[in-house]
């Protein structure tokens, strides 16, 4: 990967310039400046992880574990009733993506990467 755009701290001073290619050193250098965003060319990559490329109906799933420790705060059982709603919707939405994919006679694997994906970078 390369940079698409420097790398700047929060005081604007820049560290790395555009267009350099990242290797492992200058990814570790870029976390030990905590700096939490760069931007590079081309598309980005799935890296899977807790949230990353699941379904939305495993994230619905994932929510009262998630939201465990927070029983007892109102606010915090607020935002995942949200959450479980807009996930719901999403899960919905995924299924009759599905559905219409199989009508149109696309490949299981084709289906699957629709689901995951959100059949247009919906994540």
């Amino acid at each position: 990967m390369k940079l698409a755009r420097p790398v700047e701290r929060e005081n604007g001073i820049t560290v790395m310039a555009a267009d350099m290619e990242l290797t492992q050193p200058l990814i570790d250098r870029i976390q030990s400046m905590n700096i939490d965003r760069i931007i590079v060319h081309g598309h980005p990559v799935d890296m899977g992880g807790a949230m990353g490329g699941t379904k939305f109906d495993e994230r619905l799933k994932r929510m009262p574990h998630l939201f465990r420790v927070y029983k007892k705060d109102k606010w915090m059982m607020m935002v995942q009733k949200r959450l479980e709603s807009y996930f719901r919707i999403k899960a919905a939405a995924q299924a009759a993506r599905a559905k219409a994919l199989l009508r149109e006679g696309q490949s299981d694997l084709e289906i699957e990467q629709a689901q995951v994906n959100g059949n247009g970078g919906e994540a």
